[in-house]
């Protein structure tokens, strides 16, 4: 005897295993953001909901439509609830694709994603098979024999009810699972992964010592990608030198560019090192021993990995261990650590200490529409640079390596000339439209507290006469505890520096909300969008030339999108 129901679990598997492909990209784009991080991917999944809603949904209503049927004989309840599983498949596909197309940073297919999505899709494909054919084989009695006669296809389904209602709950808990099954093939993939990344650094390592170049490392809470920047400017002017890239921080990042970039020529190889959690600048030392240390600063920035600043100077001060064991000295921003803290660090980790303030101080910071203008003292000895670079938290950056120029026996000729010439830093307090106007100060890349306050300074710079200080922010993000009062503290000093903030995602940041408003007393125009992208839109509609910009931070889609599987 021939089955409709048969049909039904091809037709209504194939489309579940369309959806998972496509469902499957949607999260594997977040989990990128994630870095792979299956704990934290499900972290965000509970915090933005990302579970499937919409599909399930109506999965569950055809659902309770065969249990109607099972009790209640009611004529077309089958085939209604075959309809509404088929529809519900087909917007999840749809939502899913939209949610691929619509994001700011996009899904980038590298091996190692490759890898995880072909993976995951054979374990989905593999279970959706399973369930399948112990459905189909349940229906006939043996395997799939079909007919395709309207007269079979619209006959009543009561006798196969339990059966469909039993495929379409699978199918709520498939959906339910694709999450999972992905962590799960990353997890799977994991060993080889590792044994890959370890033949990579295994190479890195074994150039580094043909090469032995002076290895330059450098870490912090915040302020490591602006002080590479600067102190790759100034070396290169000295000898040729490499630095890892843009935010490049990480052990795979570090290892491909000494793979593909480094070269005999290069003296100088300057190190970004990230942290994600104590030890993680000690294994980074293992992979690029440091002769020359630098730590810009202790403080909030991701609060939410290191749980204390007293756990976030341990880490940071690793890279001190590691370098005082290689007979190298390390340079200090006593500035931006906390004076208990450094105490600490310094009375248990002893070497050779350089720190500003002691070693090299800063006399005066004076900011002016063409940048900085620092008075530096070593040994009573005054220097006056000029520097196209905007913020005092840049000061900061600009005595320390400085310092460390001199502790590496540059001339006082050489960093004044490179200081005048140095390029801004993309994202990081980076000023156009000074000459012609409107300003705009892009501060795009991972706000942190300190620089988030002195870059509001910064409008107050560069605003002309009869214009207004824009400012467009989503706030911070891995602040941890520190979420709510931060903010908050942020919020009033906006209220001060800024007379129009556009606030974006505001239900992240009610604190930073209530403060601006409440400090600025009517002064200060708040608006609040829920999108970056509408916040900009207002901007470029109202914007005048004397008016300056701030845009300060850019959330990633993790932390803006709001999921709605």
């Amino acid at each position: 005897m021939s089955d409709p129901i048969s049909l039904m679990f091809i037709s209504t598997g194939l489309l579940a295993l369309l959806f998972a492909w496509f469902r499957g990209k949607a999260l594997l784009m977040f989990f990128q953001q994630e870095e792979y991080d299956g704990p934290r991917f499900i972290d965000w999944i509970k915090e933005k909901k990302g579970f499937d809603k919409r599909a399930s949904g109506l999965l569950v209503f055809a659902l309770f439509l065969v249990l109607i049927d099972q009790n209640i004989d009611v004529s077309g309840l089958g085939q209604a609830s075959i309809a509404i599983t088929v529809i519900g498949l087909l917007s999840g596909i749809f939502i899913s694709r939209q949610t691929t197309a619509n994001n700011k940073k996009p899904l980038v297919m590298t091996q190692r994603a490759s890898k995880i999505f072909w993976l995951y899709m054979v374990l989905t494909a593999g279970q959706l098979l399973g369930v399948g054919m112990i459905g189909m084989m349940a229906a006939n009695g043996s395997w799939l024999v079909l007919d395709f006669s309207w007269e079979t296809i619209s006959s009543p389904l009561q006798d196969y009810d339990w059966r469909l209602a039993a495929w379409i709950g699978l199918l709520v808990i498939f959906i339910q699972s694709l999450p999972f099954s992905l962590i799960f093939a990353n997890g799977l993939l994991a060993p080889f992964e590792e044994r890959v990344k370890a033949g990579f650094r295994n190479e890195a390592i074994e150039k580094l010592a043909a090469l032995s170049p002076t290895i330059i490392a450098i870490t912090g809470s915040f302020g490591k990608t602006s002080t590479k920047h600067i102190l790759s400017h100034i070396l290169s002017v000295a000898k040729p030198t490499l630095a890892t890239p843009g935010s490049v921080n990480t052990d795979m990042g570090i290892t491909r560019i000494i793979r593909e970039q480094l070269t005999a020529e290069h003296e100088y190889f300057i190190v970004e090192m990230g942290a994600y959690g104590p030890g993680s600048i000690a294994r980074l030392c293992r992979l690029t021993p440091p002769h020359f240390g630098m730590i810009t600063a202790v403080g909030a920035a991701h609060f939410e990995r290191f749980k204390s600043l007293e756990t976030t100077a341990k880490t940071k001060f690793e890279l001190a261990e590691a370098t005082f064991k290689n007979g190298g000295p390390v340079a200090v921003n006593q500035n931006m650590i906390p004076s208990d803290l450094l105490a600490d660090r310094l009375a248990k980790v002893t070497g050779d200490y350089h720190l500003t303030g002691r070693d090299l101080s800063l006399s005066e910071t004076k900011m002016i529409r063409e940048g900085m203008q620092l008075v530096l003292d070593e040994g009573g000895e005054q220097h006056t640079v000029l520097v196209p670079l905007y913020g005092r938290h840049q000061a900061d950056n600009i005595l320390l390596t400085v310092m460390a120029a001199r502790m590496m026996g540059l001339p006082w000729s050489i960093i004044r000339a490179a200081l005048r010439t140095i390029p801004q830093i993309k994202h990081r307090v980076e000023v156009s439209g000074v000459q012609s106007g409107p300003a705009v100060i892009n501060d795009a890349y991972n706000s942190n507290p300190d620089g988030f306050m002195y870059a509001l300074e910064v409008l107050d710079v560069l605003v002309q006469s009869g214009g207004r200080r824009i400012l467009v922010t989503p706030g911070m993000v891995e602040l941890g505890e520190m979420h709510d009062s931060e903010h908050a503290r942020l919020g009033q000093a906006a209220a001060k520096h800024a007379d129009i903030v556009l606030v974006v995602t505001p239900d992240r940041i009610p604190t930073f909300l209530s403060a601006v408003r409440g400090a600025a007393s009517g002064s200060t125009t708040v608006m609040t969008f829920e999108k970056q992208a509408e916040a900009e839109a207002w901007v470029n509609q109202h914007i005048k030339a004397e008016d300056v910009v701030l845009f300060e931070n850019n959330l990633p889609d993790l932390f803006e999108t709001k999921v709605a599987f």
